[in-house]
């Protein structure tokens, strides 16, 4: 993290003061990581919910430390310092104040994108769109809460034209605290759907959550919106600059019928050949598409960015194996994503072998949800259908019941992960393969 600032000018942003060391002096770059530390790098002591850096902070002189900048409390019991100290009451508030600081310093276009699902994928689909016009800042792997929404908007620099930032949320408040630091130019909210609804409860909060995102806006945001979500659609009547998207003859960006992408906006018409799997990425690529067009651009960048888009490793990726077809969508799971999935993989080249695990993450809710995937998934029409982990057990009584035959079901991936890749192995047909992050799917296709 290279900043280019003095030490006063970092304890102004941050809300600190100086013990030790001289406000002229520079303050370059820092770390969080004791083993990412330079030579003269300042050390960020954080306390997470297993560790907390401060414990560290003797181990970082020897690596050369700088400098550190450390909570108040912990000020008495340093003993030997570095060249420079800064202390705040909170070094977790002190990022995010500096990142709001140092946001403050560009008047670029920045886009904060949250949302159920699909706000990795549109994030990533806008990147691509912004990168045909200019060089972007962005979030990377999930570094979208409250710690990585500050670290990854400090990357920002004079080379960067435009910047996407997705944020995450487990609990009412997160929006709004990291949104308040991003303060967006755009603002999208790709769905509200029962994703980490063991934390949020209900899914009004989860809505009411998504939304905090409206009230972080920078003067004169748009708040770009699925004006066919159930939830959002109440957005429709609130006075604010807004961009909706969606089938709805009344969506500002309308998604057209057809299976291509076509999207009509102010009485323009454009084809995109999306090169991904899932028709529920049309709406990802609406998403993206809104952003675009409320940060300036025209269709022109935004064909070429989606058209030469790459899903992240996980996220519908598409892999060959002789004459196989794996889509490997095991970054995370939900009940909304895992429907979008079987939906894209049912008009897919026959035979079809599901394999799917837990949903995780939806608490009381969860025998609910995986009972109503169980009824779905005996229509879909598959060869085989592979089902692992303990909250996957309603799912495979729901199947049976709805008149499935058979269905292989284990504990664990091991159960079944060998006959899995024999099936891929044997090079025919199309194969999801789907679950939360936790049950590490990739697994299956690691040993082929």
């Amino acid at each position: 993290m290279k900043l280019g600032i003095d030490l006063g000018t970092l304890a102004k942003a941050a809300g600190g003061k100086i013990i030790k060391g001289e406000p002229a002096a520079p303050f370059d770059s820092f770390t969080t990581d004791t083993r990412k530390l330079g030579a003269g790098d300042f050390f960020w002591a954080l306390k997470g919910a297993a560790h907390d850096a401060h414990d560290f902070l003797p181990q970082t002189l020897p690596l050369g430390a700088g400098g550190w900048l450390v909570r108040e409390d912990a000020v008495a019991g340093l003993g030997e310092l570095p060249r420079a100290v800064v202390a705040v009451p909170d070094t977790l508030k002190a990022l995010q104040a500096l990142a709001a600081w140092h946001r403050r310093r560009f008047s670029i276009p920045i886009t904060a994108i949250t949302g159920s699902n699909g706000k990795s994928t549109a994030k990533e689909m806008l990147r691509s769109i912004f990168a045909a016009a200019g060089e972007t800042c962005s979030n990377a792997g999930n570094l979208n809460n409250q710690f990585g929404l500050p670290l990854s908007l400090l990357e920002l620099g004079p080379r960067h034209k435009f910047g996407v930032f997705e944020l995450g949320a487990s609990r009412r408040g997160d929006i709004r605290e990291i949104g308040d630091v991003a303060r967006p130019t755009c603002g999208v909210i790709t769905n509200v759907g029962p994703s980490h609804l063991e934390y949020f409860g209900d899914m009004e909060t989860i809505f009411e959550t998504k939304t905090e995102l409206a009230g972080c806006l920078a003067e004169e945001g748009t708040l770009v919106y699925n004006y066919d979500d159930q939830y959002l659609s109440r957005l429709n009547g609130r006075k604010m600059k807004k961009l909706s998207f969606g089938r709805s003859p009344d969506a500002d960006l309308r998604i057209l019928e057809g299976d291509k992408l076509r999207l009509e906006y102010d009485n323009g018409v454009v084809d995109i050949a999306l090169p991904f799997a899932g028709g529920h990425n049309f709406y990802n690529a609406a998403a993206a598409a809104g952003a675009a067009l409320a940060s300036g651009l025209n269709f022109a960048p935004i064909r070429k960015g989606l058209e030469h888009y790459t899903p992240p490793p996980m996220r519908l990726q598409e892999l060959k194996f002789g004459g196989a077809t794996v889509i490997l969508d095991a970054y995370n799971a939900n009940p909304q994503s895992m429907a979008s999935a079987l939906k894209a993989v049912a008009c897919r080249e026959k035979p079809i072998y599901l394999m799917l695990g837990d949903m995780k993450e939806l608490g009381q809710h969860s025998a609910h949800y995986h009972t109503d995937l169980g009824a779905a998934l005996a229509h879909v029409g598959a060869e085989k259908i592979f089902l692992a982990g303990p909250e996957m057990r309603p799912a495979v009584d729901a199947c049976l019941r709805a008149g499935r035959k058979h269905v292989d079901y284990a504990e664990t991936l091991d159960g079944w992960l060998q006959e899995a890749r024999a099936l891929i192995r044997a090079g025919k047909g199309t194969f999801l393969i789907k679950a939360s992050r936790s049950m590490k799917f990739e697994r299956i296709v690691e040993g082929l």
